[in-house]
């Protein structure tokens, strides 16, 4: 016979388990990253800002060719000096370049020489040559054989050749040059991109495109293209600010920032895409398409979202991508793509703090321009100009080209139509400012890296629907520079101010990841696993290394007592439960756990999360 105290503590004990029942786990609230985490890389300090950055992949060992203000230095494997040029000032007696040439210098000109242009022979492997030019001397080259333990400079500059209006051995432009050198039959073609003004031309003139032949004498350059100018009207209002220059087996390609009408000073900025053949350099095969990096919000009703055009080109990568990004952009991976960061700028020329990546596969960028020529020269009752009105008198486009005559064509154009690629970020980069841009693969993964405005390098998995970001860490208080370049197959090449760093293209380091679960889930390349407490690459643990599993960590339970002998639901709080939740069911078997006390419970999967 069962005692109404006996009910009574029954009774009791059943609402004490209901209550129990009725407990949660409180939420736990855990950083799971921390960018703040501050990395020791590899560096090369210079008296100077840096200017210019070229790496030589053909010597004996990698080195690196740093261009700075009054000198040229060369950096080993091991980010130690090996050799140093000086290049000025004018008036010094250390000055390597200042009196080699015959060649007098205008009171006006800085003494001070800052390298606008480093590029190598485009056939090193035979011509062990570091081509040199900077602001001072009219704009003269210089070269020096790099395979020599302390290189001398020998002079580009022929006297009797040059006058102040003609000067085919001036090449730099004190307001920016860009120069891709390549082979054109057992030749070095050298195109260049300068950025001038009336005062750039009126003295030992330079201009805007122009194609040259180095001279088998070593001593000069031989112009093989008349070029292109901007008009005399419009020199000191038009402003073209070349960006980056390369080349593929082709084409030479020029990307710039200008106004959309030279004619008004407050017209809108746009990103333009320049191009030259190798085989026929010459004025009338000159093309150019304004490029676009657009956000387009998908649209919603009473969506406050915007398009937005990136309209200014901040630095441009030409890379290749990995196996996923590629089907996704439908491409080959063997595809050339030209990656840009963007951003917007106003009319007045203020730049906003967001930016933009695109990509621009080479091909479809070819397929646009030739589709823009051929619209400007097939019939059609659609007024077309021919565009850069800067280079040459406006005309519109006169759709006469029939079978056989091919004058339409042959004659420098601006395809009428933008070509544009939306943002990969998908407008989420709203808070930083990116400067330079690397995109590397790792397997099957494109990688992207992005020097920022306030010195730091973020490095992201890029796909069109999800960008991972594995690393994010400062070089320092100074903007990266906008030239960045691949070092080897795992490291690359960015600098900040006067110093230059080798940046592995895999990441610094794991210490970032403050949980164990993010830690065994960063992506595979970069080899982190959890030892002793700390996310950490293998060779850096004394303990035990793991990248398999995590340990769970427990923080309370409830209930804290049930009677002996029945089942009870037990509720266990804490985190990383994934690896108790995670083991497969065989034969349909509920998982069970072994406790302490020897015995076994039942898993409540469907119930249960990493936190309880």
């Amino acid at each position: 016979m069962i005692t109404v105290t006996a009910l009574l503590a029954i009774c009791i004990w059943i609402q004490a388990l209901s209550a129990s029942g009725q407990q949660t786990c409180p939420s736990i609230h855990r950083e799971v990253v921390d960018f703040k985490v501050e990395y020791s890389l590899p560096y090369f300090q210079t008296n100077k800002p840096i200017q210019n950055i070229v790496v030589n992949r053909d010597s004996t060992s990698t080195e690196v060719y740093l261009g700075c203000q009054n000198s040229i230095v060369a950096v080993d494997d091991a980010m130690r000096k090996k050799w140093e040029l000086k290049t000025g000032p004018l008036d010094s007696s250390d000055c390597e370049t200042c009196h080699l040439c015959d060649i007098k210098n205008d009171p006006q000109d800085p003494v001070d020489t800052d390298n606008k242009v480093l590029v190598l022979d485009p056939v090193a492997y035979f011509y062990p040559y570091l081509y040199i030019c900077g602001n001072t001397q009219h704009g003269i080259c210089f070269f020096v054989d790099f395979s020599s333990p302390k290189p001398k400079p020998k002079c580009l500059y022929k006297k009797e050749h040059t006058s102040s209006t003609d000067c085919p051995d001036c090449v730099a432009s004190p307001l920016g040059t860009q120069v891709t050198a390549v082979e054109n039959r057992d030749t070095a073609l050298f195109f260049v991109a300068a950025s001038i003004n009336n005062k750039v031309v009126q003295k030992y003139q330079r201009r805007s495109i122009s194609v040259l032949r180095s001279l088998s004498t070593e001593d000069g350059f031989h112009k093989i293209m008349d070029g292109l100018t901007v008009l005399p009207n419009l020199r000191d209002s038009y402003t073209i600010d070349y960006i980056y220059s390369f080349s593929t087996k082709e084409f030479v390609y020029f990307l710039s920032v200008q106004r959309e009408n030279p004619f008004r000073n407050n017209s809108a900025f746009q990103t333009h895409l320049g191009r030259l053949p190798i085989s026929t350099p010459e004025v009338w095969m000159y093309r150019e398409v304004v490029l676009e990096c657009r956000y387009e919000p998908k649209r919603r009703k009473r969506s406050s979202l915007r398009d937005i055009v990136y309209n200014w080109l901040q630095a441009a990568h030409l890379g290749h991508a990995g196996k996923d990004f590629a089907e996704e952009l439908r491409v080959s991976v063997k595809e050339d793509i030209l990656y840009g960061v963007f951003t917007v700028v106003n009319n007045q020329g203020e730049r906003q703090r967001t930016s933009a990546l695109c990509a621009f596969p080479l091909s479809k960028v070819n397929r646009v321009i030739d589709m823009g020529v051929e619209a400007c020269c097939a019939s059609g009752t659609e007024q077309l100009s021919r565009g850069l009105c800067h280079f040459q008198p406006c005309e519109s486009c006169p759709h006469e080209n029939s079978e056989g005559n091919h004058t339409c064509s042959h004659k420098a154009t601006l395809v009428s139509k933008p070509h544009y690629r939306l943002d990969i970020f998908n407008s989420k980069m709203r808070d930083v400012l990116f400067t330079s841009v690397l995109v590397s693969t790792i397997g099957n993964d494109t990688v992207g890296h992005f020097g920022t405005s306030d010195g730091r390098i973020l490095q992201v998995i890029l796909t069109m629907y999800k960008q991972t970001v594995f690393a994010n860490y400062s070089l320092g208080e100074v903007g990266v520079f906008r030239t960045a370049a691949a070092f080897s197959e795992d490291s690359l090449i960015f600098a900040a101010g006067n110093k230059m760093f080798k940046v592995p293209s895999a990441g610094p380091g794991c210490e970032h990841f403050l949980t164990c679960p993010k830690c065994l889930t960063a992506p595979g390349f970069m080899n982190c696993g959890w030892c002793s407490g700390k996310c950490s690459r293998k060779h850096q643990c004394t303990s035990v290394w793991n990248k398999d599993s995590c340990a769970p960590i427990i923080t309370q339970f409830f209930p804290k007592t049930a009677p002996a002998g029945g089942e009870t639901e037990v509720t266990l709080c804490g985190s990383e439960f994934q690896s108790a939740l995670r083991p497969p069911i065989i034969s349909g078997k509920t998982h069970m756990i072994r406790v302490d006390s020897g015995t076994f419970c039942a898993v409540l999967s469907e119930r249960s999360s990493s936190e309880m």
